[in-house]
């Protein structure tokens, strides 16, 4: 039999490991809740964007139609710069005669003051002959903020000042100083399909009446890798028409096939 003394050694270290054991089985590791509940990290713009739109029907028999539309957009983004350019056409023959012409040329460039505003000043070239316009030239600069920066929602508000110069048809060139409000909306329902809205403003400093409004739709599902289906639908109004006899109001619902290069 071992001394009382020799068993107390023993025993009392022994009594002094298991609670040491039992507190480390007991002991949860901390989790990374944070890291857990984060949002996913919005899409980057890429350096380069180039999207073409190509859209034709041609019908023969008891009539005949021609309607081409095409579309082109180059975006550049280095920084905190956005440059960007635009360019339409919208062609149609009705029996061998053009019933709609319709040119428009853009440029822009933005510059980003913080997070969610920018600065930016733009111009465009419009030529519809058959809205009684010969040539309008528009330049303006302004303000943009980002309302909601993505990724699924995207909504820019903007507000700025311009000078056009405008040439009816048969009439001299009119100049006036506008006010130009503008808003931009897009809804991602996956990388590439998604819709898309904007609106533009633009108020005649001098005569309040000479009020334009531009407007245009678009929706976009994807058929192939970098090829899209595109339905886009486009409102033009002018409270007064740059000459007699002219509608206020023109419209263009077009389908086009859209390639992302």
């Amino acid at each position: 039999m071992l001394p009382r003394s020799f068993a107390a050694a023993l025993f009392v270290p022994a009594l002094a490991v298991v609670p040491a054991r039992a507190q480390e089985v007991v002991t949860p590791p901390a989790l990374p809740v944070a890291a857990e509940v984060a949002p996913p990290p919005a899409a980057k713009m890429p350096r380069w964007r180039t999207e073409v739109d190509l859209g034709y029907v041609s019908t023969a028999g008891n009539s005949r139609l021609r309607t081409l539309n095409v579309a082109e957009q180059v975006a550049y983004a280095p920084g905190a710069w956005r440059f960007g350019e635009t360019f339409s056409i919208v062609n149609a023959f009705t029996n061998d005669s053009e019933t709609a012409a319709t040119i428009k040329v853009a440029l822009r460039a933005d510059y980003a003051v913080g997070t969610r505003f920018r600065l930016f000043v733009l111009g465009d070239y419009t030529r519809d002959r058959f809205a009684g316009l010969s040539r309008r030239f528009e330049e303006a600069a302004g303000l943009a903020y980002g309302l909601l920066t993505g990724p699924r929602n995207v909504l820019d508000l903007e507000a700025g000042l311009g000078r056009t110069q405008q040439t009816p048809i048969g009439l001299p060139t009119q100049q006036y100083w506008v006010s130009r409000e503008a808003m931009h909306y897009k809804l991602n329902f996956t990388p590439k399909a998604f819709f898309e809205q904007r609106a533009e403003l633009l108020n005649d400093l001098q005569n309040p009446k000479n009020l334009l409004v531009n407007t245009e739709s678009d929706v976009v599902a994807p058929v192939l890798a970098n090829v899209g289906l595109k339905v886009d639908y486009t409102v033009r109004f002018a409270n007064v028409p740059p000459t007699a006899g002219v509608k206020k109001t023109d419209t263009v619902l077009s389908t086009s096939l859209q390639i992302l290069l």
